[in-house]
């Protein structure tokens, strides 16, 4: 790990910019895109220039053209590999990989996998992602493989979403190994340790995540249980997207940099905007994802991959935060945290919320993150696994209301439906939650008072609302 630079730099820009001119020459679709937003590719003369080239996205770009003209040289057989996204913002669609995309995936999970000591112990990975065209998979299964074959103690099985399935792979092959890293998404891997058998939880684990944003809270419950407490580094969440990859990782840096925040108003405000228990704080490299934020907050990313991504807007909202400016944030605060990244290059990146994932109620947007944080309060984690449905009703007047269905845990009966006050406690904390991180919710419950809250109802384990093959669904977009 690198100490912080102690000087403002603005790392891969030159990269980003040999991107853009290596499309503008060999992408038919990036040339006929410039040429229709009537931009002279030639005026960019330098980095300096680089704010000025329109931003792509998935709507004005990857669906506007055909896939060849996508791809470098117009070529669809340049691919190596082909993955889906979950479509969680709307209908799959297709992303083709090739050497450049696994070189970056290889390089950025083998940070991971140092971090958990996976270089020098003979480790087990279960990758717990829906196999398949799904890139959470083959995305992590090939990078394992490319580590193993690099010295890697690594070995790895590929179990997919099968509660049981994974739990026998642990209990066979974990022992064989001095530890064993569990990859999934955070709903599915707690259920594979509720209620999993001493020879399961007994083995030294840890956890790779990905698909949705975790809270401290939920981090702690899940280390008890694996007989970690104390040991936060143990669980390491990913940000990533089909579009491209994995855009950044947490660190015990980034990790402590977030608690540290949730122990100080002062820190949380100046790195979070207050919105750290809801939000995501990741380690990422310019070198491989060169990001910025638009006017409206959202990240562009430029990517090297067979589908060139220049200034691509994935719709996420979230500030980036230099290894300079955070050192000079807790500086001026009278913080003395020892930061260090996985090169010098390295930053941060804060994930607030994804904008394409919400619901309107009253013309106001829910977001799931916030919602995600207050479920995994620590009254709560022993009788609800955390995961929830946030649906708009209609009232007996019509007039929409909002329900929470809320899941609970493999061990509770339907007698906690009657449980008052829990349901109550669910509510108060959802609430909390969706008010601290929108003024525009905050405004809606003083003029609707109880009419803005939503009504709790509890789900039995496993229910129909709760059963999924890659992600479960969060909000109901209804009419919205």
């Amino acid at each position: 790990m690198h100490p912080t630079s102690s000087s403002p730099t603005s790392p891969g820009a030159d990269h980003a910019l040999a991107i853009f001119r290596r499309a503008v020459d060999v992408v038919p679709a990036y040339t006929q895109f410039l040429s229709e937003q009537g931009f002279d590719p030639d005026e960019i003369r330098g980095v300096d220039d680089f704010t000025k080239i329109p931003t792509t996205s998935k709507s004005n770009y990857i669906a506007a053209y055909e896939l060849k003209d996508l791809m470098l040289g117009g070529d669809v057989t340049g691919a190596r590999i082909w993955s889906s996204s979950s479509g969680s913002s709307g209908r799959p669609t297709h992303w083709p990989r090739s050497a450049a995309s696994l070189a970056h995936s290889v390089a950025l999970h083998g940070r991971i996998m140092r971090q958990f000591d996976a270089d020098k112990r003979s480790t087990l990975l279960v990758v717990c992602f829906a196999m398949g065209n799904w890139i959470g998979g083959t995305y992590t299964l090939r990078a394992a493989e490319e580590l193993n074959q690099r010295g890697f103690p690594l070995s790895v099985i590929a179990p997919g979403v099968d509660v049981e399935t994974v739990r026998e792979n642990i209990a066979t092959l974990g022992k064989h190994h001095d530890q064993v890293v569990i990859a999934g998404y955070p709903p599915f891997v707690r259920d594979v340790l509720d209620g999993a058998d001493p020879v399961v939880l007994n083995q030294d684990l840890k956890l790779l995540l990905a698909g949705e944003s975790i809270g401290e809270s939920w981090r702690d419950g899940v280390l008890d249980l694996i007989g970690k407490s104390g040991r936060p580094q143990d669980i390491c969440l990913v940000y990533g997207t089909a579009d491209a990859g994995m855009m950044g990782h947490e660190t015990p840096t980034s990790i402590s940099l977030r608690r540290l925040a949730l122990e100080h108003h002062d820190v949380d405000e100046a790195l979070f905007g207050g919105a750290a228990a809801s939000s995501t704080l990741v380690e990422y490299d310019p070198s491989y994802r060169y990001t910025e934020i638009d006017e409206e907050g959202h990240f562009l990313f430029t990517v090297d991959n067979t589908i060139p991504l220049i200034r691509y807007r994935i719709n996420d909202i979230g500030r980036i935060l230099s290894q300079h400016d955070t050192s000079r944030y807790l500086a001026e605060l009278g913080h003395d945290l020892d930061l260090r990244t996985s090169s010098a290059r390295a930053g941060f990146i804060v994930l607030k919320r994804r904008t394409d994932v919400a619901m309107s109620f009253y013309a106001v947007n829910l977001y799931p993150e916030p919602i995600r944080a207050a479920l995994s309060h620590p009254q709560l984690v022993d009788t609800i696994t955390g995961k929830s449905v946030l649906a708009r009703r209609p009232g007996p007047d019509l007039r929409d209301t909002l329900e929470l269905r809320v899941e609970l845990r493999r061990d509770k009966t339907l007698d906690t439906r009657g449980n008052t006050a829990c349901a109550e406690l669910v509510r108060r904390t959802v609430v909390e939650a969706l008010a601290a991180s929108s003024s525009e919710y905050r405004e809606l419950v003083q003029i609707l008072g109880d009419r803005a809250k939503p009504n709790v109802h509890f789900c039995l384990f496993g229910s129909s609302d709760f059963q999924y093959e890659i992600k479960q669904t969060q909000v109901e977009k209804v009419g919205a």
